[in-house]
């Protein structure tokens, strides 16, 4: 609905009015003073007081920025007119509007919010990228800083979470961070800007609400400054937080290097379990990457090799050189490829006590007989009279076994194969073989730079053989 700016009786009522208007944009303003940023701002505006007053406030600072609203279609007919108001303003102000239209089912799968939130955040820094600007801007308050002080607190967050909301945090601006909702209304009622009221604001449907209906009244009651109170310690904490990283930062060096067998991965060294704050070393040191809990990783640095952690996108494994952090797959390595007695191949090996990524190899025709080391580990020759028309290459399966080229008889598992290669735990499961299934474990006639199979080596009277060789 639309607010209308109200009646102002009396020469002393309408001056404290105007100086909350002026108030307000001298403090919109100090907050972007002193920023580098490159214009225009996209300023994320859902229709309500606060996104509408502060798109007001940049329009009278002549601050360039451009508008983007997302229509989730959550709630009918309001959505609709959440986001005329915003494209009317828009069209009145000569302010230009961008407009997301979320899925039609969009409100049917779980976690909502987050995934709002998420929607929201990356349509607008698509936007920002396409308008060549720099920087979002959104119009949270104080209240709302100390609402999600209070949330993250009760949750039993750290540092990170208790400062997450900040004026200025990677690109996101809040020049709203130290005023209170209150002055941000009576400023739209000054005036007389439209808004919507969204109605699910006024449910305890979510913990945010519950929050603001109950709990910060209750708190403001038994002390009035609780708002601004909170929005200073939380100040102080962003300091602490500044000096723990900088800390870390320096700190950091001594515990953290690039893995020298997998090349391109971190390894934390196990020096680091032997500090008195390893816990937060350990925490700061992840924390970019996934929420690993630092007890668990204190175990994993006492476990033996080829333990580890698993957390959506990553994976820690504990190896002889230290804690190595991978990416954690989540699909197979790649499809399987099937070889003739001539084609060629790229894949990743372990060579020389070192991961290396997209080697080539080819496979050769001998007509004329094979030359040089017959046995040997990187250019192997085959014996395809007595191997299947058509071998495939594929990562190994737990229960592939290979006659190892050197003894006489017996098998050996793959996995002990690799495992005396001291190939780095954390890497096994990408080591491909030449086999003679496709997808069923079975007989491999090389691990390559590891074993060949004797069945593979040429004997006496072989005619078709077949040179593999990195190119």
């Amino acid at each position: 609905m639309r607010i209308e700016n109200p009646c102002c009786k009396g020469i002393h009522a309408k001056s404290t009015i105007m100086k909350s208007t002026k108030d307000l944009l001298a403090s919109v303003k100090s907050s972007l003073d002193g920023l580098a940023f490159e214009t225009p701002l996209v300023l994320l505006c859902s229709g309500g007081v606060d996104s509408m007053t502060l798109a007001k406030a940049l329009f009278e600072l002549k601050v360039e920025h451009v508008l983007f609203h997302v229509n989730y279609g959550i709630r009918g007919e309001d959505s609709v007119a959440d986001a005329d108001v915003v494209a009317t303003w828009a069209a009145q102000t000569g302010i230009p509007f961008h407009q997301m239209q979320a899925p039609k089912d969009f409100s049917q799968a779980p976690e909502l919010q987050s995934r709002a939130r998420a929607m929201r955040l990356d349509g607008a820094r698509a936007l920002c990228q396409s308008v060549h600007g720099s920087h979002l801007v959104t119009a949270h308050h104080a209240d709302d800083a100390a609402e999600t002080f209070l949330f993250h607190a009760a949750r039993g967050s750290g540092i990170e979470g208790l400062v997450s909301m900040q004026p200025l945090r990677g690109d996101v601006i809040r020049p709203f961070w130290n005023l209170h909702k209150t002055v941000i209304r009576q400023a739209a009622k000054t005036w007389g800007i439209p808004w919507r009221e969204d109605q699910s604001n006024a449910t305890d449907a979510y913990t945010r609400n519950h929050l603001r209906h109950h709990a910060m009244p209750a708190l403001i009651d038994a002390m009035p400054q609780a708002v601004s109170g909170l929005v200073k310690t939380m100040g102080h904490l962003r300091e602490l937080h500044a000096f723990v990283e900088a800390s870390i930062a320096r700190e950091g060096v001594l515990y953290v290097g690039e893995s020298d067998e997998v090349p391109g991965h971190k390894v934390i060294y196990r020096d680091v379990l032997d500090h008195p704050h390893s816990k937060v070393i350990l925490w700061y040191l992840f924390k970019d990457y996934a929420a690993f809990d630092p007890q668990a990783i204190m175990d994993l640095g006492h476990s033996q090799v080829g333990a580890h952690l698993t957390m959506p996108g990553w994976a820690l494994w504990a190896e002889r050189e230290g804690l190595i952090l991978v990416p954690n797959r989540t699909t197979p390595v790649a499809n399987h490829v099937a070889v003739g007695i001539q084609d060629n191949f790229q894949g990743d090996a372990w060579m020389d006590g070192l991961w290396q990524t997209e080697q080539q190899w080819v496979m050769e025709a001998m007509p004329q007989g094979p030359l040089g080391d017959y046995g040997s580990l990187s250019e192997p020759v085959f014996a395809w009279d007595r191997l299947p028309d058509q071998l495939h290459w594929r990562t190994w399966i737990e229960g592939d076994f290979i006659e190892p080229f050197g003894m006489s008889q017996g098998q050996k598992k793959v996995s002990d194969a690799l495992t005396e290669a001291k190939v780095p735990s954390c890497m096994r499961s990408q080591v491909w073989v030449l086999a003679r299934d496709q997808a069923v474990a079975g007989a491999v006639y090389w691990i390559p730079h590891i074993r060949l199979s004797r069945v593979a080596a040429i004997q006496i009277g072989d005619k078709q053989l077949s040179r593999c060789f990195m190119h």
